[in-house]
């Protein structure tokens, strides 16, 4: 019996989108990360809200840079805005079964961090992590 290769998300490709401007170029490192509920007693009335289901976050780590257009320079200009994104795993423009987008709405936090260290020669980077509004949706060609 042979045995199937699966596809594999590697780290050559991504496609992030955010309010419709692509950020791939600017990104090292996402994570699309669930958790638990954070609250200690959940009632009735809170998980008939959805308030049981836990929360998400996007986790990103991106370049430095201040070139108008750049991941850094929409963080800055967009705190605390609602905006959506599209999160393409596989880099792929339009969702397929095998190659799912996932895309919902995200609340910008804090200005990004500045930071470098002398004889830095691959670049400084900053992190954000920002909490999405509600879950994000699996999109492939047919949903």
């Amino acid at each position: 019996m042979a045995i199937a290769k699966r596809a594999r998300v590697l780290g050559n490709a991504l496609g992030l989108t955010i309010n419709g401007q692509d950020y791939w170029a600017d990104i090292s490192k996402y994570e699309l990360v669930p958790s638990d509920s954070d609250k200690e007693t959940l009632t009735f009335a809170d998980a008939a809200a959805g308030g049981g289901a836990g929360k998400w976050t996007l986790k990103v780590t991106a370049i430095i840079s201040f070139e108008t257009g750049s991941f850094w320079d929409m963080v800055w200009a967009n705190t605390g805005k609602e905006v959506p994104f599209i999160l393409a795993p596989m880099g792929n423009k339009t969702a397929t079964a095998s190659k799912p987008h996932f895309k919902g709405k995200v609340k910008i936090g804090v200005k990004p961090a500045l930071s470098s260290e002398a004889g830095d020669e691959k670049g400084a980077t900053f992190e954000v992590e920002w909490n999405l509004i509600g879950e994000p949706e699996k999109v492939t060609q047919t949903s």
